[in-house]
């Protein structure tokens, strides 16, 4: 099967970031996902701080396999907008020191009214950050909200200015009752990090679940991956748990049976 790069996102440990390493390690994976916010930001490190941190990192025979920046609010809400803008520059500025290129945001669900003036907004922002992208050398990765396939590929066909991707998060499509498989397919180009992460759908809406555990075949998953040659990582994500980093830990080693043949 293609050789696929696995990661885990260390904030779901709730440990400190020296264990937080130290426990992707264990796990045997290739990489990890900063939350570039609320767990290591610039303005925690200096520059000897961050060259330290690396090293560390890579002692452990790992990468920093992407970053996320999460929002508070939709990021075309015109409150604060200006703050919220320049704080995603900076996290992408920071993210390429990191050696990173791609930093995934939730910029909230895009309005699907294509002249509506949040959608102008939000294309005219994600316009501008992509340029800025291409200056520093930071891919976006939008992480979708309720959105459909279709409404994700129009936005991103709006932006022209620089690159832009998709942070395709197979639980968002089974707990919105979207087709996971289709959907993948439909934005397969445009895809440039994926999330290993459940969900299920029923009369009450969707809930996250621990991965095997839902909706998700992640044999398909991963066979149609490999037919698109993905080269991008794969980031293992847990949300609200009673045991989040057992769930993590659980949902890599079942993505590994699976690449193995088990």
């Amino acid at each position: 099967m293609h050789q696929f790069r696995l990661a885990v996102a260390t904030r779901c440990f709730e440990q400190s970031l020296v264990e937080s390493i130290k426990s992707a390690t264990d796990l045997r994976v290739q990489g990890i996902q900063f939350d570039v916010r609320n767990e290591v930001h610039s303005g925690h490190l200096s520059d000897t701080g961050r060259r330290d941190l690396l090293h560390h990192i890579s002692e452990h025979q790992l990468k920093v396999a992407s970053t996320v920046y999460p929002l508070k609010h939709a990021l075309y809400e015109p409150d604060r907008l200006d703050l919220r803008v320049e704080a995603i520059r900076k996290a992408m500025k920071f993210s390429y020191t990191l050696k990173v290129g791609t930093l995934c945001i939730r910029v909230g669900r895009i309005p699907e009214e294509a002249d509506s003036k949040e959608r102008q907004v939000l294309v005219d922002i994600l316009c501008d950050l992509a340029r800025y992208g291409n200056h520093v050398g930071t891919v976006l990765a939008i992480t979708p909200t309720n959105d459909s396939a279709e409404t994700l590929r129009t936005l991103l066909n709006d932006v022209k200015t620089g690159p832009l991707g998709i942070d395709f998060d197979p639980a968002h499509f089974a707990m919105s009752g979207r087709p996971v498989i289709d959907s993948l397919r439909s934005l397969h180009e445009l895809v440039v990090h994926v999330q290993i992460r459940d969900g299920i759908h029923g009369i009450d809406g969707g809930q996250e679940v621990a991965v095997g555990q839902g909706n998700v075949d992640w044999i398909e998953v991963l066979a149609l991956l490999g037919e698109m040659d993905y080269r991008g990582w794969l980031t293992a994500i847990r949300g609200v748990a009673e045991d989040r980093a057992f769930d993590l830990a659980r949902g890599i080693k079942l993505i590994q049976r699976i690449l193995l043949g088990g």
